[in-house]
C-alpha cells in the first residue's frame, strides 16, 4: 500500500470502531449526543464561578471580565479533557475490547485509533460550541484561527502517544486504570488550563516546561484569540513528543504478543 494511502485506509477502518462505541455510549438516554456539550459546560461555568467568582481570577490582557475568562478557560478544557479521557480510557482499551483482541489477525492499534477518533467527535463539538460563543461575545471570528489545526494535530499526536502506552502498559500493570485518572486530575493544576503559563509563579514554570500538556493548550488558546504564544515551549517539546510517540508504537508492538493471554 502507498505511504500516503496507509494512514487514510487506517481512518476507514477505525472510525466504523468509533462509531459503534459513540453510538453505544448514548444509546438509550434522552439527551444522547447532547450529554456530550452539557457537561463541560456545566464544568466550565463552575470553574469561572469559583475561580472568577470567588478568587477574582483575571486573565491577563483580557477585557471580557468574567465571560471572557470563561472562554479561555473551556479553550484550556477542551484540550485537557481530550487528552485526559484518552489517557483514562486507554488503560483498559485492550481488556474492554477482549473479543477483538484475541483474534491475531486483527490490527490492535486500530482500537487506539479509535479511541482518538471518539474523543476527537467531542473535541469537534465543543471546539464548535466555543467558535459560537466567541462569535456572540464579538472575539471572533479571527485571522488566528488559521493556526488552530496545528494546536489540533499536536493534540492528537499526544493523544496517540499515550493511548499507545496506556493500552500497552494498561496490559500488564492493571493498576494503571485506577492511577492514571488521579495523576490526570492533579496535573488540571498543573497545566495552563486555569491561568497562562506567563502568571504562572517561577518555582512552577519548571513544571509546566516539562508537562506535555503545555504546549497544546497555549498554542490552541493563541490560535483562538490571537494572544502571543511562546515557542520556546514548543521547540522544546516538539522533538520529546516525536520521541515518545515512536518509544510508544515500539512499545506498544513488542508487548502486543501477549495481550490475547491477559485480558
Amino acid at each position: 500500500m502507498p505511504p500516503m494511502r496507509a494512514p487514510v485506509a487506517q481512518l476507514a477502518l477505525a472510525w466504523p470502531l468509533a462509531k459503534r462505541d459513540i453510538l453505544a455510549r448514548y444509546r438509550g438516554s434522552a439527551g444522547g449526543l447532547g450529554w456530550a456539550l452539557v457537561a463541560p459546560l456545566l464544568m466550565v461555568a463552575v470553574y469561572a464561578l469559583v475561580f472568577q467568582g470567588v478568587f477574582k481570577a483575571k486573565w491577563a490582557g483580557d477585557a471580557g471580565g468574567g465571560f471572557g475568562y470563561a472562554l479561555r478557560l473551556f479553550a484550556g478544557l477542551i484540550v485537557f479533557t481530550s487528552v485526559a479521557e484518552v489517557a483514562t480510557r486507554a488503560t483498559r482499551l485492550m481488556q474492554d475490547n477482549a473479543n477483538l483482541v484475541k483474534r491475531v489477525v486483527f490490527p490492535l492499534e486500530l482500537l487506539c485509533l479509535s479511541l482518538v477518533l471518539q474523543v476527537a467527535v467531542h473535541t469537534l463539538l465543543h471546539s464548535g460550541v466555543l467558535a459560537l460563543l466567541m462569535v456572540a461575545a464579538g472575539e471572533g471570528p479571527r485571522w488566528s484561527w488559521l493556526g488552530l489545526p496545528l494546536a489540533v494535530a499536536w493534540a492528537i499526536v499526544l493523544q496517540l502517544t499515550l493511548a499507545l502506552l496506556c493500552a500497552s502498559l494498561g496490559c500488564y500493570l492493571r493498576d494503571l486504570q485506577h492511577l492514571v485518572p488521579v495523576l490526570m486530575s492533579g496535573l488540571l493544576f498543573l497545566s495552563p488550563v486555569f491561568y497562562p503559563s506567563s502568571a504562572a509563579p517561577e518555582a512552577l514554570r519548571w513544571v509546566l516546561a516539562a508537562n506535555p500538556l503545555t504546549a497544546p493548550i497555549e498554542l490552541a488558546r493563541a490560535a483562538w484569540f490571537g494572544s502571543p504564544f511562546d515557542a520556546s515551549v514548543a521547540w522544546a517539546q516538539a522533538p520529546l513528543l516525536v520521541l515518545l510517540w515512536l518509544a510508544s508504537r515500539w512499545l506498544f508492538r513488542r508487548l502486543r504478543p501477549g495481550f490475547a493471554d491477559l485480558v
